[in-house]
């Protein structure tokens, strides 16, 4: 007994839980399972022709068995996990272009506060916040004493704060 096509369409109504049941218990996936199920009633009908008609239901789990199998083995599918190390290497080092522009008008900002001060603050200003370097290097380059420094840098702090808030961003 052949089942015909008009037929079939039952079967996938009969059957169409238990199909994505077995592929939901071999994939653990939802949608994987949902396109196993597909892929076991697109093959099941494909080959209807081939069915000798006895035992639909064992004819349509050992498709889908099979079908839940070959993905499972597919070389597609496998991923491999990364090590923390590996993680580290696709870190994006740079921020956002926002955060970057951001980040570069706010340079340009300080720096052009500080070319506003007079000397010895404006030096000293400049060298600090614009050029990174330490009061205890600028100290030792310079050879002025680093008290001095620490005073002429909280002094500018102070002016560069005003000139801040009274300045539109």
């Amino acid at each position: 007994m052949v089942i015909q096509k008009e037929q079939f369409a039952s079967c996938i109504t009969k059957y169409q839980r238990l199909i994505f049941t077995i592929c939901l218990s071999f994939t653990k996936n939802y949608f994987d399972a949902e396109d196993l199920a597909q892929e076991t009633f697109l093959s099941a009908y494909r080959h209807l022709d081939s069915f000798d008609g006895k035992n639909p239901k064992a004819w349509l789990t050992a498709i889908a068995a099979n079908k839940c199998r070959d993905y499972l083995k597919s070389p597609s599918r496998k991923t491999g996990s990364l090590t923390d190390e590996e993680l580290g290497f696709l870190e994006d080092k740079k921020g956002s272009p926002e955060k970057e522009l951001i980040e570069k008008d706010t340079a340009q900002r300080v720096y052009d506060l500080c070319n506003q001060l007079k000397e010895p603050y404006k030096s000293t200003a400049t060298s600090y916040f614009c050029g990174n370097i330490k009061l205890s290097e600028l100290s030792r380059d310079t050879g002025q004493n680093l008290k001095t420094l620490e005073t002429q840098l909280y002094r500018a702090k102070k002016l560069l704060r005003a000139l801040w808030e009274e300045e539109p961003a």
